[in-house]
């Protein structure tokens, strides 16, 4: 993707691990092709930023030597899918990721879903994964015998209920099946498809109508059926710190990791690490690495990394915005870690470059959303919203460097 600083080089990890063979190279890529800046996006992607297109070629032959790169662009888009970083041995996410991304490698006729077209594969260890957008969500049901799983499409009140890791993904791809064959003939009749969620009449009379003898969508496994589930609410995000059995979450400040810090992480790791198999680093919708063991002492500077869960950076969230994004009106990023230390506990600041809200979807206690102005950039305030909303008033850089905990005064 064409940005302000070179192209952005996205990166989708298989099943969202990353072994420290591949952070490593992630992290020389990014030194030597790069502007030596890797981000964790919302998706659990890593991206390159700032490759130059000359050095393109060479970036995606790299990444293919290392188990990085799908085999061709279309496989790629269809592969739009958050796997939980919770999962544990024996639970099935990692089951259902592999008779998903198996579904999906050849499925040609998924080419006419939308670009951003997502997944998300839930074990139901925590209620953090909520917050990820998907348009097709397969959970595990937890506390009930024998195991179920459940396939949400979004916006509907119901759900396919599959016995197993397998049905649930065959249920999901037959769910997606049906979207894209819809998405071919809205576009036939001059129409846009949007989002699955957009779909929600028409999915609704559908699964009415549907009976045993004629289900829907077509292509259902045995004892697929349809159940009705509960409104799914977000619930926040994790904190950093020790998951007992799981590993030690990190954070990125505002998701932008300098490629030095990763080598050294990977470095720190290599050198305490046990006899045995070698731990991994599992990405994160959260703008965070899931280290899968103990941090040795000293593999990361404050400065790099966010290890502390009182730390203010936490509260804050920002885009590229410009030079880097060219649609976005002003810098961003100094000024979200300027006022980090004017966010009170439990509140939440974005600053977006423009209203389309990349880094964020959520809605935020403040949003600042930059806009040209005669006299240079302004930034609209937005209480308890996104991007997008409507702005209760604006104010402008030298008021907020003079006065920084002004958006957070009580009156």
């Amino acid at each position: 993707m064409a940005s302000g600083d070179g192209l952005v080089v996205r990166v989708r990890p298989p099943q969202g691990r990353l072994s420290l063979h591949q952070a490593w190279r992630l992290a020389r890529l990014a030194a030597t092709h790069g502007a030596g800046i890797l981000e964790l996006s919302s998706r659990a992607n890593v991206q390159l930023r700032g490759v130059d297109p000359a050095r393109h070629a060479g970036v995606l032959r790299a990444l293919a030597g290392c188990g990085l790169l799908d085999a061709d662009a279309q496989r790629e888009r269809r592969r739009n899918v958050v796997v939980d970083p919770l999962h544990r041995p024996g639970d099935g996410v990692q089951a259902a990721a592999a008779a998903l991304w198996q579904g999906l490698a050849g499925a040609q006729d998924l080419d006419a879903l939308p670009a951003k077209f997502g997944w998300a594969i839930d074990g139901g260890h925590a209620p953090w994964l909520g917050e990820v957008s998907a348009d097709i969500r397969i959970e595990n049901v937890q506390g009930v015998h024998p195991p179920r799983w459940q396939v949400r499409p979004a916006g509907l009140p119901w759900a396919l209920e599959a016995a197993n890791p397998d049905q649930a993904a065959a249920a999901g791809l037959a769910l997606a099946r049906w979207f894209a064959t819809r998405c071919s003939a809205l576009r036939a009749d001059g129409l846009r498809p949007g989002r699955l969620a957009q779909q929600t009449g028409e999915m609704a009379r559908l699964r009415k109508a549907a009976t045993p003898a004629a289900p829907w969508p077509a292509g259902l496994p045995a004892g697929v059926g349809w159940v009705p589930v509960a409104t799914h609410l977000p619930a926040g995000r994790p904190v950093p710190g020790l998951l007992p059995g799981i590993g030690t979450l990190v954070g990125a400040p505002l998701g932008r990791l300098r490629a030095q810090a990763l080598a050294q992480l990977v470095q720190a790791l290599l050198r305490g690490a046990a006899p045995g198999p070698l731990p991994g680093l599992r990405v994160t919708p959260w703008r965070m690495l899931l280290v899968e063991s103990d941090v040795p002492p000293g593999a990361w500077q404050a400065a790099d990394w966010v290890s502390d869960p009182g730390d203010a950076r936490l509260r804050v969230s920002a885009c590229t915005g410009a030079p880097g994004c060219p649609q976005a009106q002003a810098p961003t990023l100094a000024l979200a870690m300027a006022l980090a230390p004017q966010v009170p506990e439990g509140a939440h600041l974005h600053v977006a470059g423009c209203a389309k809200g990349c880094a964020r979807q959520a809605p935020a206690s403040v949003t600042l959303r930059a806009e040209a102005a005669p006299n240079g950039p302004v930034f609209a305030v937005i209480r308890q919203g996104r991007a997008a909303d409507a702005a209760i008033g604006h104010v402008d850089l030298s008021a907020l460097q003079d006065n920084p905990g002004l958006l957070f005064e009580k009156n």
